[in-house]
């Protein structure tokens, strides 16, 4: 019988924080993706919760017969 490795991927969100300086939040939004746009090394971690909130799905199959 075939045998076939099957990729499952859920999705999750992580997330960082940037510090910025602006007149209104709306303002501080923008600022805060020019920042992190600037940023080399920035850290995200996943967010409480998110690792297993997601639905799975099959992001690829491919066999494992030579």
């Amino acid at each position: 019988m075939p045998r076939f490795r099957v990729k499952i991927t859920r999705a999750v969100t992580e997330s960082t924080c940037v510090t910025v300086e602006a007149l209104s939040p709306e303002a501080a939004q923008a600022a805060a993706f020019e920042a992190l746009a600037e940023m080399e090394n920035s850290v995200w971690t996943l967010d409480e919760g998110s690792w297993n909130a997601g639905h799975a799905y099959v992001t690829a199959v491919e066999t494992t017969d030579v």
